[in-house]
């Protein structure tokens, strides 16, 4: 399978400012967010695209809150390597989909860097420097902002055909995609 190049759409809303650290709680904020009865069958979607992805411990307790500096630290992570940033995604979707973590938590952003062996020194770096990356994010951010209806958001090409994901997709929308693009394991 080719490295993936993880393009981002920041998580947006009003976050209350005691939020921008710890987060606030997902479940009632995803409600004022999206509705009570839109709700159930999204989390029905994602829980059973992680089931069948083989994922354990799916829960969408916890926190959520904004994730820029994610970002800025999966920008980062980028340089450094796809695999490095592919690490750092998976440990991002791991410690918030299954451990109920916040992903705008400092602690928990500085050990998915270090788990996906980025550099620590570095990670703080970016961290502590409010506009790091930003550039880099933002011409990201602007130039696949069209058509981003969901998160995650994949946008998978040969070079002459692109194929847009959004949101939680089984692993089967994943392949079919490959083999429209003749891309095989």
């Amino acid at each position: 399978m080719p490295p993936q190049v993880w393009t981002r759409g920041i998580a947006s809303g009003t976050f209350p400012p005691d939020a921008e650290t710890k987060g606030i709680e997902k479940l009632p904020y995803y409600i004022s967010k999206f509705g009570a009865n839109a709700l159930p069958p999204m989390l029905e979607r994602l829980g059973g695209a992680m089931r069948d992805s083989g994922i354990e411990g799916f829960s969408m307790g916890g926190n959520t809150g904004p994730t820029l500096d994610g970002h800025r630290l999966a920008t980062y992570a980028e340089k450094e390597g796809l695999d490095k940033q592919n690490a750092f995604m998976e440990e991002i979707f791991r410690a918030y989909f299954c451990e109920e973590k916040a992903p705008c938590d400092r602690d928990v952003l500085l050990a998915a860097a270090r788990n996906a062996g980025l550099d620590d020194a570095k990670a703080r770096e970016v961290l502590d420097a409010p506009t790091a990356e930003l550039g880099e994010l933002d011409e990201q951010m602007q130039r696949f902002a069209r058509g981003v209806s969901g998160v995650p958001f994949f946008i998978v090409s040969d070079g002459k055909k692109r194929f847009k994901l959004s949101g939680a997709q089984p692993p089967e929308a994943f392949l079919e995609v490959f083999e429209d693009l003749g891309i095989e394991e």
